[in-house]
C-alpha cells in the first residue's frame, strides 16, 4: 500500500481529521468512525503490533486471535465493521477464512501479507472487498489502508444494491407483463387499456402495480380449471 502516508499529527486534537498525502499533495481530509475491529495473525509480535497500533489510532473495540477457526468464530459472534488478518495461521489460512466468512457475512477486510503470499491475496482481492498491508506493516499505511478498504466497501455495497434493485424491477416487469396479457385476453382489450385497468386497480387499493398484477393473476390461477381433476 505504499504511496500513501499519514499525518504525524493526527493525535493532536481529540477527534482530529486526518489528511492523506501522495508525495507533496494532500489529497483529501479524512474522518473515520469507530469501528468494531477482529484482528487474526499468527505471530503474535505482529498481532501486538497492530493491536497496538490500532489502540494508538483510538480505535478501542478490537477483538483479537491468532487462528482461521477464531476469527471465523468472532466474526460471527461480534458482526465487526472491519477485519483485519494475516495470511499464516495454525489451522486455516486467513484468505481461506475470510472467504468463508464472506459466505455469510458481508464484511470488508485488510489481509496482511509477506510478499510471497501477495499471489494467493491478489487473486482473492478480484472476488471480495478487500486490500492488503505488506509486511512489515508501516503503521502510517494502516490508517489511509482502512479508509480505502471502507470506501470501496461502500461502493461495492451501492452497486449490490442498485444491482438488486434492477433485478426486482425486471421481476416486477414481468409479472406486469403477464397480468397485462391476461386481461388483453379475457377483456377483449388493448394493451394501453389493460396498464391504465391495472394502474386503476392499484391506485383504488393503494398498492403497487406488481401486486394488483399478482391479485390478477392469482384470480386466474383460481378460475382456471385443474386437469387433474378432470375425468
Amino acid at each position: 500500500m505504499g504511496g500513501f502516508h499519514q499525518n504525524d499529527n493526527r493525535l493532536a486534537d481529540e477527534n482530529p481529521p486526518v489528511c492523506l498525502y501522495a508525495g507533496s499533495t494532500v489529497l483529501k481530509p479524512i474522518e473515520i468512525p469507530p469501528l468494531k475491529i477482529v484482528l487474526a495473525h499468527g505471530v503474535e509480535d505482529a498481532r501486538t503490533g497492530l493491536y497496538e497500533a490500532l489502540r494508538k489510532l483510538r480505535y478501542e473495540e478490537v477483538y483479537s486471535c491468532n487462528t482461521g477457526r477464531e476469527l471465523i468464530a468472532l466474526a460471527k459472534e461480534h458482526t465487526p465493521d472491519l477485519i483485519i488478518s494475516g495470511v499464516d495461521m495454525p489451522d486455516i489460512d486467513g484468505v481461506s477464512a475470510l472467504v468463508e466468512i464472506s459466505e455469510t457475512l458481508k464484511i470488508p477486510a485488510i489481509i496482511v501479507t509477506q510478499e510471497r503470499s501477495l499471489e494467493v491475496v491478489q487473486r482473492a482481492l478480484e472476488d471480495h472487498v478487500m486490500a492488503y498491508l505488506l509486511e512489515p506493516v508501516n503503521v502510517e499505511e494502516i490508517l489511509p489502508t482502512i479508509y480505502l478498504v471502507l470506501r470501496r466497501f461502500e461502493q461495492f455495497q451501492d452497486l449490490r444494491q442498485e444491482n438488486e434493485s434492477l433485478k426486482q424491477a425486471l421481476a416486477d416487469r414481468k409479472v406486469i407483463e403477464r397480468a397485462k396479457g391476461v386481461l388483453m385476453k379475457q377483456g377483449g382489450i388493448d394493451e394501453e387499456t389493460a396498464y391504465k385497468r391495472l394502474r386503476r386497480m392499484a391506485t383504488d387499493s393503494r398498492i403497487r402495480m406488481v401486486e394488483a398484477a399478482e391479485k390478477v393473476l392469482s384470480v386466474l390461477a383460481l378460475l382456471e380449471p385443474d386437469p387433474c381433476g378432470q375425468a
